[in-house]
Order: C-alpha cells, then structure tokens, then sequence
C-alpha cells in the first residue's frame, strides 16, 4: 500500500511517519524546504514544490497512490482547491482532506473530498468524554451523536463474578466487544467467564449507559 501526504505540518508529518512505522510507502510533500528535508530520510520520497501548481502536481504521479491525503489544515481556500483539483481535474480515486472547522469541512466534501477528518474536533470529544462524570473512561470514540464506544478498567465490584452476571451489561444494555487480560484479547468473551483484577474491557453503547457502566 502507498499514501502520499500533501502538506508536512504537524500532523501531516506524523502521519507520514506513522504510516511507515507500519510498513506503508509515503510520499510526503510541501512547500517548505526545511519539511521536507526533515522527513526525506523516514518518507520512501519526499518532494518540495508549489501545491498549487497543476503540472507540479501531475509530476508527482499522484494516480499511482491508494489514498492521497491533503492535510493543510489551516488554509481553507487552499486546501479546498486543491482537493477540487484532485477530484476534479486529476480524478484521483480516493482523497482524505483534514478540516479545521465545520465550515472548511462541508466545504471539502464538496469538493469531492471521500473522506474528511477533523483531529482536533474528535480529540476534544474524546477527552470530554474522560473527564467529569466519565472519568473511569480511558478511550471514547464516538459512533454518532449519542453513541460510542470505549475502553475501561474493569471495576473491583465485578472481579470474581462472571461477565453474564454483571449489571453494567444486562441493566445498562452495554455491549461487551472485547476484554483484555495479560495482553491477550479475546473478543466477545464468553458469559461464563470469570472477570479478574487488571482485566481491561471495550465495551459500545448509548453514552450515558457507557458512563454507568463502570461506575
């Protein structure tokens, strides 16, 4: 597989070197000298030139990648024509754009955009939803308005009980996905099983019941 990256600040560039530490070829692109030059020893390429500038961009032979990412987040007029460009123009079979407002979002997909992601908008909802009242939460994804899922320590009240006994799942319609135990997952435990101190769980549902669940 192979993704190439438009746009090295920083989360473009920890894209890229997430990308290769699991074994994709990057090709990381930007303006800057100095960014590119950064990531051209972790990057499979690494290119600088003007983002803006169609034949630049037909050099790069962005066709022959799986996925390209636009990921100038803080400049919406650019990274909305570029994406239209992509879409439109160079008719690239899938492109993953980052907003930076709800606004820049609507505006990419627009543009044709397959995929739009927001990091800090969804790194803030995640962290609401570990703090306060949902503090025992480690992680929380969210699956839409008021659903998610989330990972949590198994509390002391259900060690020694097993999984088909515990309230947090029968009264609060909470689905268990997966437990960890000792590094070893095992998903959709049986109801038999006999939770242990340090047992990690994944559990999806309404939010609030999330909340409940391990209090």
């Amino acid at each position: 597989m192979n993704v190439a990256i438009l746009g090295l600040g920083r989360f473009g560039s920890q894209l890229a070197e997430e990308l290769v530490a699991i074994g994709v070829e990057v090709l990381a692109v930007d303006r800057d000298d100095a960014r590119v030059n950064e990531l051209s020893e972790t990057a499979t390429l690494a290119a600088a030139g003007d983002l803006s500038d169609f034949e630049f961009l037909q050099s790069l032979a962005l066709q022959d990648y799986d996925s390209v990412v636009v990921a100038i987040g803080s400049e919406v007029a650019t990274s909305v024509l570029l994406t239209l460009t992509l879409k439109r123009r160079l008719k690239l079979k899938h492109v993953v754009a980052k907003a930076s407002t709800n606004d820049h979002a609507e505006a990419l997909r627009l543009a044709g955009a397959d995929l739009v992601i927001s990091p800090e908008q969804e790194a803030a909802i995640r962290l609401a939803h570990t703090l306060g009242p949902s503090s025992h939460l480690e992680e929380y994804m969210s699956l839409g308005p008021t659903y998610g899922v989330a990972k949590l320590k198994a509390p002391i009240s259900a060690v020694g009980r097993t999984i088909g006994s515990l309230e947090a799942f029968t009264r609060h319609n909470v689905v268990l996905l997966a437990m960890v135990r000792n590094d070893l997952v095992t998903f959709r435990p049986d109801r038999d099983v006999v939770v242990e101190d340090g047992d990690v769980w994944l559990i999806a549902g309404e939010d609030e019941q999330l909340r409940r669940a391990g209090s």
